[in-house]
Formats: structure tokens, sequence, C-alpha cells
């Protein structure tokens, strides 16, 4: 089954948490890690990667911390997951990130990459926003 690495998950949990926030307030790295129970080290690195993949914004000082950059309607699981993964994909050669290592006995590489197209779509129409919903109820 398809499965999101932690540093994914761990990302998609702190945005779902400072899209609780009121419009304009900051949550500190140690707030969502409580709130998330993610090692608090580990999601200050990956905060640092949504910040520079423009989803959170960061300030420094007593009052700072972070927020979202953008509205939660706005940005989808796909932008997320290539905010934070290396090589978000089913398998690299259905796209053509390498050379297929079975030419002519392959059967695959065509399905896959319409298994990747479908769930990458799903990505992209799920948005921030949606997951709000399953954030507050737990």
């Amino acid at each position: 089954m398809l499965a999101l690495s932690k540093k994914s998950e761990y990302g998609l949990m702190a945005l779902a948490y400072l899209s609780g926030l009121e419009r304009g307030d900051w949550a500190n790295v140690s707030e969502i890690a409580t709130a998330s129970a993610v090692p608090r080290e580990l999601l200050a690195k990956i905060l640092s990667e949504l910040v520079k993949a423009g989803l959170a914004e960061s300030a420094s000082g007593p009052l700072g911390g972070f927020r979202l950059a953008r509205p939660p309607a706005t940005v989808s699981l796909g932008d997320i997951l290539r905010a934070l993964e290396k090589k978000p994909g089913m398998i690299d050669c259905a796209l053509g990130r390498q050379e297929c290592r079975r030419p002519g006995v392959c059967t695959i590489r065509g399905p896959m990459f319409r298994v990747h197209e479908k769930v990458s779509r799903v990505f992209e129409e799920t948005k921030l926003a949606d997951l709000m919903t399953a954030y507050e109820v737990e």
C-alpha cells in the first residue's frame, strides 16, 4: 500500500495545526511538536523546509514562530509532498527518472504511470483545508 514517509506525515500534521490558528497568530515549534506528538528537533527541520517551499512563514523572537503562508484552501497535498519528498512518485522508470532496467519484458511501466497520474490528481485536488475537519474532531 502507498504510505507517506514520516517526514511528510509530520509536515502534514504541522500544517494542519497551523491551519487551526487564528489569522495572524504564530505557533512555536515546541507548541506544534507537543500538539502533534512529533519530536521537536525533527519538526524544526521539517518546518524549515516548508518555509523554503513557501508553504509556511517564520518569525523569530518571543512572539514569533510559524504560520501558514497561504490559505489552507490553496495548499494541495501535492504541494506539501513536493516540498518534503526528494522524489515523490510511484516508480522511477514510469516517471522518466531512470531507464527501464527490463526493456522488452516489463509490463508494469505503463499501468504504474497511470496509477501515478491518478494518485497525483487526488493529491492535487485534496487541499489542506480538507484535513481541517479531521484534525479538529480528534
